[in-house]
């Protein structure tokens, strides 16, 4: 009888660790819907606050935790501005050591969070995204296949800020 009870206590132990877990979203950001202003740009780079802004946009839906809609239906409104564009070399080529063959590009935003009518944001963050690129002979067609794996990474960033509780 007794290596029995010894069995269960392990058992019943045993189980009570997952007996808080939960699937999916743990986190209630504290809104149902949010509307992503187009973010305005402190760097020179042409058509940056547009991808960035659309690949926000894209990470929020990609999450489900809240639902992209109008300014006019929103609970809350995302404004935000691109303060960081910066690409730096990593690795540089073993023929000629100022050429540089492989880089980091860094895209940083800071950002506001306002509930629909009030002018006092309630939240404001900050986010980087970065990737890796290699550099060839074309610098600006290896800029534009980095600028959105940077923004990606950046989006994923933003939205686990407000939606992620880890």
């Amino acid at each position: 009888m007794r290596p029995i009870f010894k069995i269960l206590v392990v058992l019943v132990l045993s189980l009570t660790g997952c007996a808080s877990y939960k699937l999916g979203a743990v986190h209630d950001p504290g809104f149902k819907t949010i509307f992503v202003e187009n973010l305005k740009s402190d760097v020179d780079e042409p058509g940056l606050e547009n991808l960035v802004s659309t690949t926000i946009v894209r990470a929020i839906q990609n999450d489900g935790t809240v639902q992209v809609t109008t300014p006019e239906t929103a609970d809350v409104i995302l404004r935000g501005r691109i303060t960081k564009f910066e690409m730096s070399p990593v690795l540089y080529s073993r023929s000629n050591e100022i050429t540089p063959t492989e880089a980091t590009m860094n895209i940083g935003v800071t950002y506001t969070m306002s509930r629909r009518g009030e002018k006092t944001p309630y939240y404001h963050g900050n986010a980087a995204g970065t990737t890796t690129l290699f550099i060839g002979s074309d610098l600006q067609s290896d800029k534009r296949q980095g600028v959105p794996l940077a923004a990606e990474d950046l989006g994923r960033k933003i939205v686990s800020q407000f939606a992620d509780a880890w």
